[in-house]
């Protein structure tokens, strides 16, 4: 056998290959469906139990969904494909010559039909490269992945947030670059030995059988559309600790978020900031629940060796101490609400920590009402603590008092 002839078992396992095509397209979709909400949870649960740094988990979180919704796009293509594929298979057995020419009339005699088997090997290659081009966009972002690793790792670590920061600006980062440097070296100097890196075979193939610009085209438009197809879920990942917040209105009207309503938003996704029951209330008290942050532990610990900050922002701590709770002040109709008994919990759908507690309502009247909630914070970045105003803004509207 010439080295250029290609193996028995290879062309065996190449005409077979659709079998496990099929199979494994049809089991990474139902995993992909259910895997959404994992992703948010996941990347929302680093945020708020780890204190990842929110533009970490978010670009992390971008880039997932973005690669799990262009999967999605090809493989319920290439099923389809394959569905039309499986229809020419048996058409191809059924009618092996395809056209009979015997009753076509003379003007369509002269022209070329091809033979269902033609159609069946066009979409067989077509399928075939939708499978490996999955796979193949899945490694060009595999490094970007690589890249966050370590600083994601410092904070499951449990290392203290200011520590991490002077980490990863003095040692992860310029560990980055200089590997980046040695790389690109490494790729002048040894340029037949880095060939045979994974990405740069991939991408050798591709240019030498579509060529270079078609290529950089078909990968450019396939992301493009992915992270249009992603932008709405995408921009629902929020979990910025230190960002107020405003009602949102269209055209004058007042947008409901169902995701601050227990009644109404997808029990199944964390809770970014804080929820209460319902946006109609019918009783003389509404349940508010606030999602706990870990780096809120480290405003608490600023706030106690640092009493002047605890009379600059009106904090009242008890005799046994500071609790999460004195971070908020919960505010009705620009009304402060005193006095409210607060209590730790996890959450009853999404399991995660956080505290709770009963606003008293007797006082209003029906109508619409807002709740907000200020919180102080330390910013680790500028190194002073603030107050951030409307915290999280929850309409909600009292009727049949």
């Amino acid at each position: 056998m010439s080295a250029s002839e290609t193996p028995k078992w290879l062309l065996e396992t190449q005409n077979k290959s659709w079998e496990p095509e099929i199979l494994i397209s049809g089991i990474t979709l139902t995993f992909i469906f259910i895997l959404s909400n994992h992703i948010y949870n996941f990347y929302g649960m680093l945020v708020q139990d780890f204190a990842v740094w929110d533009a970490v988990a978010r670009t992390l979180y971008k880039v997932s969904i973005i690669i799990l919704t262009g999967l999605k796009i090809i493989l319920i293509f290439h099923l389809i494909l394959r569905g039309l594929w499986t229809g020419f298979v048996g058409l191809s057995y059924v009618f092996p010559e395809g056209v009979n020419r015997l009753n076509l009339s003379k003007s369509a005699k002269k022209i070329h039909y091809d033979k269902p088997e033609t159609f069946v090997i066009k979409i067989e290659k077509i399928c075939s490269l939708l499978f490996s081009f999955i796979f193949s966009s899945f490694i060009f972002v595999l490094g970007f992945f690589l890249l966050f690793i370590p600083i994601v790792i410092l904070f499951v670590l449990g290392l203290d947030i200011s520590y991490i920061r002077i980490i990863n600006l003095y040692v992860v980062l310029p560990l980055i670059v200089i590997l980046t440097l040695l790389a690109i070296l490494l790729e002048t100097k040894f340029q037949k030995t880095t060939i045979l890196n994974k990405l740069d075979i991939l991408l050798t193939i591709y240019y030498t059988n579509i060529g270079k610009i078609k290529t950089n085209l078909i990968f450019l438009s396939y992301f493009l559309i992915i992270f249009l197809l992603s932008s709405g879920d995408i921009s629902k990942f929020d979990f910025k600790n230190k960002k107020s917040s405003e009602i949102s209105t269209r055209g004058g009207i007042v947008h409901l978020n169902k995701k601050f309503y227990e009644a109404s938003r997808d029990q199944k996704l964390r809770i970014p900031k804080a929820a209460i029951d319902r946006f109609r209330v019918t009783d003389n008290a509404i349940e508010l629940f606030i999602g706990f942050y870990k780096e809120d532990m480290y405003t608490i610990k600023k706030l106690k060796n640092n009493p002047e900050f605890l009379k600059k922002f009106e904090i009242k701590a008890d005799k046994a101490g500071m609790y999460l709770h004195d971070l908020y002040k919960i505010v009705v109709d620009d009304k402060i609400i005193p006095g409210l008994k607060w209590y730790s919990t996890d959450h009853k759908h999404t399991n995660q920590a956080g505290i709770i507690t009963k606003i008293p309502l007797d006082t209003l009247t029906n109508g619409y009402h807002e709740l907000k909630i200020n919180k102080v914070y330390w910013s680790t970045n500028k190194k002073k603590m603030k107050l951030i105003d409307n915290w999280e803004i929850i309409p909600f509207e009292i009727e049949n008092k």
